[in-house]
This record gives structure tokens, sequence and C-alpha cells, in this order.
């Protein structure tokens, strides 16, 4: 059976599905996708904590 990346429709290899099933995020993704999508997270996540520690930028 053929599994297909949800983004780019490439076909996963035994490596990526492994990977998918080991660490699931709702959709298959290649490795390429899947680091692109992690990227996007860590940005969303890294915002919030700006957003959270601007009580420390105070003017002198």
């Amino acid at each position: 059976m053929k599994y297909l990346c949800s983004k780019c429709s490439n076909q996963l290899t035994k490596f990526e599905i492994e990977l998918n099933e080991l660490y699931p995020v709702g959709k298959l993704y290649c490795e390429i996708c899947q680091k692109k999508h992690e990227r996007k997270l860590i940005e969303k996540l890294k915002k919030s904590f700006e957003n959270d520690l601007d009580i420390y930028n105070f003017k002198h």
C-alpha cells in the first residue's frame, strides 16, 4: 500500500511512515513537509512567548 504526503503528494519512504506512526500529528507528511510544519509551529510558540514576556520590557 502506498502512502502519500498530505501536503505535496510525494510517496512516503518506509522511514517516513515509521516516523509518522511514532509521532502522529494528524496528517501524513514527508520529511521536508514535516520540517516546514515544525518551523511554523515553533514560530507560533515563539510569538506567544514574546507576548507573555512583554511585561519585562519596562522603561527605566
